[in-house]
């Protein structure tokens, strides 16, 4: 026999107290669950503010973007392409360009944006969790939220990560409160709110249209049809926000063959459709991935069965099962974005990977708090849902502790900052500074956040005119001109990063020999042609300082090649 629709016994239940509000369910978790509740958030949020505060380097994708948004204004920000092939919805654009301004152009003000985001998605999500799940399942649910490290970083990140998490949060909450209210007002508004969503979120169209697609759906099928047609006011004011966005916003810029080229090698993005048992597998690969990234189920450790996979994994099973038992429409609410999220990565549209899934991880944990609801309802043991409550916490709490400890540990952490700190610092008149093309970013954000002394001179990107690193070099003596009549060279270079955005990944061949990780062939050119002075590096970002003869440097041709290591 099917289940009967849930939106019926939500609509009594509405009626009962009067409200769409799920005040009712709020008492669903007793008074020891909700100190601990409260517990998990107070930890979450000073998580993230410690390290808001601890203001750690740009990593380098916020220095691509951020770059942008201190060199363009409104209406540039608005009508040009941004700059290494940057992608953001114009309302996050619009805010964390008005946050630079209003408190400066250092990484604080522009990582506002996503602090109060996460942590508005924090909140809003007690209410979405205590509507969908009881007693431990809200408690898990939430705390994974909060303590998991990939919520926390992109919470600290100036990029749009956080503000689409928060866009899904924002989303469930207004499903909670408009679905079963039928009246013009009420459906104008959810329309102008979801619409309002779209311009800070390209992802949460995925949670609308899934919103939308089941109530329609759920709508046909018990012929309601004037139910369909009110659903039909906000669904189509989405559709129509989104296309005017597409095609005010996003399809003047559309990305190069290159971003999904780059996604597919680097990330492994997007499933190969034409091998089916080659995109069954990355199915389950991707599967597991979710676990550590967005969630931050997995523990840190190089142990599979350490970190705890066989714990969530079951109990994220239990939660499908049981929801498509006993609240169908649910599953279908929270697992249909996904299933678009998908499609959208099998036509090669959306990269199915990491920090763009993010907006994907309230949805999941719904279906994961079900799961100990489940296992809560059928042990009685609370032991053994104590232990299955703490082994699911333990792995985000565990990773988050260690990090908050040691920052250096925490995700994608960068030096630039402190790099170019330390060259400033000891830069002296007649000093030239030369900078990589892979730290060229860096410097031009730090150039005008930090107000840096030196003037340096940008090394040309020239591999794709080379056909070898000696050819290379030789593309570059243009730039050794400026050198002349200085008396100290700075060399700053990135010994990690090798992909220019823009350039196709592997390509020249030469360019990726392992022999040569960036800066080595500038270096061994530089300590034949002049004297080596100091060394300085923070983990792979680097500065080296040389001593330039009175006479200019000698041409490349006539040295001997470089040394294979």
């Amino acid at each position: 026999m099917p289940t009967p629709p849930f939106s019926d016994a939500l609509a009594a239940s509405a009626a009962t107290r009067g409200s769409s509000w799920p005040a009712a369910r709020a008492a669903a978790i007793n008074p020891r669950q909700t100190q601990v509740l409260y517990l998990v958030l107070a930890l979450g949020v000073l998580l993230r503010l410690f390290h808001f505060l601890y203001n750690r380097s740009f990593f380098t994708d916020e220095l691509f973007l951020n770059v942008n948004l201190l060199e363009k204004d409104f209406w540039e920000l608005a009508t040009t392409p941004l700059r290494y092939e940057q992608k953001a919805p114009i309302g996050y654009l619009w805010t964390a360009r008005l946050c630079a301004l209003l408190f400066g152009p250092r990484e604080p003000a522009l990582r506002l944006l996503s602090l109060l985001s996460g942590l508005v998605a924090l909140g809003g999500f007690v209410p979405v969790a205590r509507y969908f799940v009881r007693g431990w399942g809200v408690v898990v649910a939430v705390g994974v939220l909060a303590l998991g490290s990939p919520a926390i970083y992109h919470a600290v990140e100036a990029k749009q990560y956080s503000t689409e998490l928060c866009a899904t949060v924002l989303a469930l909450l207004l499903y909670l409160r408009y679905h079963n209210r039928p009246g013009w007002p009420a459906l104008l508004a959810w329309g102008l709110l979801g619409s309002l969503l779209l311009l800070f979120s390209f992802s949460v169209i995925f949670v609308l249209a899934g919103i939308g697609l089941v109530l329609a759906a759920h709508a046909a099928w018990q012929r309601r049809w004037l139910r369909l047609v009110q659903y039909a006011i906000p669904g189509g004011m989405w559709v129509l926000t989104f296309g005017v966005i597409y095609l005010l916003f996003v399809s003047k810029f559309l990305s190069s063959g290159w971003l999904p080229d780059f996604f597919r090698v680097r990330y492994d993005a997007y499933p190969d459709l034409h091998h089916p048992v080659a995109a069954a597998k990355w199915l389950v690969h991707k599967g597991y991935q979710i676990l550590d990234r967005p969630l931050g189920l997995l523990l840190s450790s190089d142990n599979h069965l350490l970190k705890l996979g066989w714990v969530s994994l079951p109990v994220l099973g239990i939660g499908v099962v049981f929801l498509l038992k006993e609240h169908r429409q649910w599953l279908a609410l929270l697992l249909l974005p996904v299933a678009l999220a998908l499609l959208a990565a099998a036509a090669g549209q959306y990269p199915f990977h990491e920090r763009f899934l993010l907006f994907l991880a309230p949805l999941l944990l719904l279906v994961l708090g079900y799961g100990v609801q489940v296992v809560e309802r059928r042990v009685s043991s609370s032991v053994a849902v104590g232990t299955l409550v703490t082994l699911l916490l333990l792995p985000p709490a565990t990773n988050s502790t260690r990090q908050a400890l040691n920052p250096d540990l925490f995700y994608n952490r960068s030096y630039s900052r402190q790099l170019l700190l330390h060259v400033n610092a000891h830069w002296q008149p007649g000093d030239v500074v030369y900078v990589y093309w892979n730290m060229q970013p860096a410097y031009e954000y730090y150039k005008k956040a930090y107000k840096l002394k030196f003037d340096a001179v940008a090394a040309h990107h020239a591999k794709n005119q080379s056909s070898s690193q000696a050819d290379y070099l030789r593309h570059l003596q243009p730039d050794f001109v400026a050198f002349a009549g200085k008396r100290r060279l700075w060399f700053i270079y990135d010994t990690n990063l090798r992909d220019p955005t823009g350039d196709y990944v592997d390509k020249p061949a030469w360019y990726y020999d392992a022999r040569y990780p960036p800066g080595r062939v500038l270096n061994e050119y530089f300590a034949a042609t002049t004297r080596r002075l100091a060394y300085f590096h923070l983990d792979n970002y680097s500065t080296t300082l040389y001593a330039l003869p009175a006479v200019p440097l000698r041409p490349w041709g006539s040295l001997p090649g470089p040394t294979a290591h």
